[in-house]
């Protein structure tokens, strides 16, 4: 069993490594994701009746019912209460996303972010850059950061002509859209997964990580503005056309904007009051925001009301990629929680080092060169939810541990671009060479990590 163990642990290492790496071997992150989240699956029964008892004997016997365990009884209680945890928990994050994202579409589609541009045509270059990191670090506190950072990357493009400016631009937009979407629990798959695993309250999450997250961004919109000499080199304005003659009109675009905004924002309220699930707050507001859309669209006498630019190609090709892999990697970390390998780390790490903010820099550092999505799932799974804790324990509800795990892997998968999925899109949106980022970037996040970090210790 131990054996099989360390196998399990081999695969998913060498599959988290190959994911990580997607720039250089281009294997799909997805494929790796979900073909080793099988593999260890199928390895993980082959002991399955040992790793039961170790992990769940008092389960195991209440379904056996005096019966004896055999081969049968084994797959029969791991694929009805094993497996089907953690596809649930998993299901709950990609139905939010997938409404969320809808969500957006509809609003870009109806021309609401359009006006951004033209606000947004501005000659100072410092200037720009506080108005575009800002802007995108409260929009990715609304809406995941994946989604920000193609949406900020495609209205910063329509806007911004020098290649050079670009990529600075390009580079604050994913610290903020990472640092935005930490500090509110509808803001990034891990704070949403944090949220549905029921170890933080919005509110509370909020309050406390807003005053680090948005020092960071400050620390480092200062060191990154010495980058950035003279004025923005702003493109020739280019008419829109959306498919059809009409417009929307100024109060309908607020309206529907309106309805978005104030919709997400509802959603923690709905869950406080009804404690339902997340994501049927998240698909209430899609209804409610896509009926709006139709009664202002009435007039176009049946023409195609989405338009397909640019942008929802992008994100929905990625959107599809992040359904795989998330399953893929929720697959994988449930294994190594009932195998009982993360058991043992976690209590390595209590006997040596006992420190949640060493905890929160360590998951940061590993962050920078595996994707932070795997690592969160493991911190989650890695300290138990303490319920019955004391003011002292850092594991209750709202604990540091549960903040610092979303606020350090979202600025340490910063420090590289396979770090963070809103990471690896810009890359791959403008173009950055891995080198100059390291060089000029890097350097400038770890600093302003640092700084967050200060704060987060003088707030708590």
């Amino acid at each position: 069993m131990i054996v099989m163990t360390f196998i399990i642990v081999a695969v998913l290492l060498v599959g988290y490594l190959m994911m990580s790496t997607e720039q250089v071997n281009h294997i799909n992150r997805a494929a790796v994701a979900m073909f080793c989240g099988v593999i260890v699956w199928i390895l993980y029964m082959i002991h399955g009746g040992d790793f039961l008892r170790l992990m769940n004997p008092e389960e195991y016997d209440a379904f056996l019912g005096g019966r004896l365990s055999t081969p049968e009884t084994v797959k029969e209680f791991v694929a009805d209460n094993i497996i089907v945890k953690y596809i649930s928990e998993a299901c709950s994050v990609i139905l939010f996303l997938i409404a969320t994202n809808t969500i957006v579409e509809v609003m870009n589609n109806n021309g609401v972010f359009d006006s951004l541009v033209r606000w947004l045509r501005m000659r100072s270059s410092k200037r720009f850059l506080w108005v575009i990191s800002i802007l995108t670090f409260f929009i990715s506190a609304n809406v995941d950061n994946l989604t920000t950072v193609v949406l900020m990357i495609s209205i910063m493009g329509q806007v911004v002509r020098s290649h050079y400016q670009r990529v600075i631009y390009a580079c604050a937009i994913m610290i903020a859209a990472n640092l935005g979407g930490s500090f509110t629990v509808i803001g990034d798959m891990t704070s949403l997964m944090l949220w549905v695993r029921g170890v933080i309250t919005p509110s509370v999450f909020a309050a406390g990580l807003f005053l680090p997250a948005f020092s960071t961004l400050c620390i480092f919109n200062l060191l990154v503005s010495s980058m950035l000499v003279g004025k923005v080199e702003v493109s020739s304005i280019l008419s829109r056309y959306d498919g059809d003659d009409s417009y929307l009109s100024v109060w309908q675009k607020i309206l529907i904007l309106v309805i978005g905004l104030a919709g997400l924002w509802s959603i923690p309220t709905l869950h406080l009051v009804t404690k339902l699930p997340p994501f049927l707050g998240a698909l209430c507001v899609l209804a409610l925001i896509w009926v709006v859309e139709g009664i202002c669209n009435l007039e176009r006498n049946g023409n195609i009301l989405f338009v397909q630019r640019h942008y929802l190609r992008n994100t929905e090709f990625i959107g599809m990629r992040i359904i795989l892999y998330f399953i893929g990697i929720s697959l994988g970390v449930g294994v190594l929680k009932e195998c009982g390998f993360l058991d043992f780390i976690a209590n390595w790490l209590e006997s040596n080092v006992d420190n949640v903010y060493i905890y929160g820099v360590l998951t940061g550092l590993i962050s920078s060169v595996v994707d932070n999505v795997p690592f969160v799932m493991i911190g989650m799974n890695l300290f138990p939810f303490d319920m019955q804790g004391g003011a002292a324990s850092e594991f209750v509800l709202n604990g540091a541990y549960w903040q610092l795990l979303s606020f350090c892997c979202a600025i340490g998968g910063s420090l590289l671009f396979v770090g963070s999925l809103a990471g690896q899109s810009v890359l791959q949106l403008e173009r950055i060479r891995i080198i100059w980022y390291v060089r000029h970037i890097m350097w400038r996040v770890f600093v302003a990590w640092a700084g967050g970090m200060l704060v987060f210790w003088l707030t708590h």
